[in-house]
């Protein structure tokens, strides 16, 4: 087994997070590609043949992220919520041929 693995498991959510955090989204998109591929990594570890210690660095990793994700997921919310603010649900007002208001 790799011990390094859930290193890197946890540092791919940490850098979705600092994205999330800086509503970067090429770097979102970068760290959810290279993310899916340590967890791919990770999926292939037997966790039957991991020692105690290796099992309790993994669950340990495991509730980081748990709660990185979370966070990531507020701020994705926070961002949402100022977008649905910012832009309007419909287009611009404008006047049809008899004169009244309509929306585009």
């Amino acid at each position: 087994m790799n011990p390094t693995v859930f290193d890197r498991w946890l540092a791919t959510a940490e850098a979705q997070f600092e994205a999330a955090r800086n509503i970067d989204a090429p770097a979102m998109m970068t760290a959810t590609r290279q993310r899916q591929e340590v967890q791919m990594e990770v999926s292939r570890v037997p966790f039957a043949a991991m020692t105690a210690r290796e099992r309790e660095q993994a669950a340990r990793v495991a509730r980081l992220i748990r709660a990185l994700d979370l966070r990531t997921r507020a701020c994705a919310v926070n961002v949402m919520a100022v977008i649905d603010r910012v832009l309007p649900d419909s287009g611009p007002r404008t006047y049809g041929r008899r004169g009244q208001p309509s929306t585009v």
